[in-house]
């Protein structure tokens, strides 16, 4: 193999490890939030805020790579749709993060204590979500389109306990008016964090593409 070559296969595999770290630091950011949030640690939410800067500063070192690769190397077949799925996860990816922050963003605002003890399914979607975007970043590293189908499988757990969460909540506003300030926040991050599960069908989606060169819509 020539130098060039050698060096577009290392800078391959150099994408495909940033996008892997990415995973790692989105998925952190989530189980923190969350923590924050079932702790009420506001030091601790503030962390995840501070750390949202490095997910989006690797997430446009991605997005540069990408776009020089394309434009100087014009890959085609399986590196292109590498490259095209890494800049597809990234974008899930930030929205991930985004979604994190702005969870952690209610642990510091709210006046009083969310009371996220008593409904323990809360953290539960957060646990899935997080299991579900390390399982993602598996099938990614393995080529594994059969791991990112099983994968998008949990979703439906997710989406039972997030009307759970809803039911409850809604029910509690209901009968309990003056706790609608404490209980509003939760219907927020109930929502974020199904909507972080969907981002990581998303992902799934993507990786089935990049190994099978077949879209499949599994959300």
């Amino acid at each position: 193999m020539s130098p060039y070559r050698e060096r577009y296969h290392k800078e391959l595999e150099e994408l495909k490890a940033d996008a892997e770290k990415l995973v790692d630091l989105v998925g952190f950011a989530v189980a923190k939030s969350v923590d924050a949030l079932r702790d009420y640690d506001v030091e601790k939410a503030r962390e995840v805020i501070r750390d949202d800067q490095t997910i989006n500063d690797l997430n446009l070192r991605i997005e540069k790579r990408c776009m020089q690769l394309l434009a100087l190397q014009q890959p085609m077949a399986k590196d292109l749709r590498l490259i095209v799925t890494t800049l597809k996860i990234g974008i899930d990816l930030e929205r991930i993060g985004d979604l994190a922050v702005d969870i952690a963003r209610i642990v510091v605002h709210s006046k009083n204590k969310v009371h996220v003890k008593s409904l323990k399914n809360i953290p539960r979607m957060a646990e899935i979500a997080v299991e579900m975007l390390a399982q993602a970043n598996r099938a990614f590293k393995e080529n594994d389109s059969n791991l990112a189908r099983e994968t998008t499988k949990w979703d439906y757990e997710v989406d039972a306990l997030y009307q759970k969460v809803r039911d409850t909540l809604l029910k509690i506003i209901g009968g309990n008016p003056e706790l609608i300030e404490d209980a509003t926040p939760l219907l927020l991050v109930n929502k974020h964090l199904e909507r972080i599960a969907d981002h990581v069908c998303n992902i799934c989606e993507s990786i089935i593409y990049m190994v099978e060169a077949k879209r499949e819509h599994l959300n």
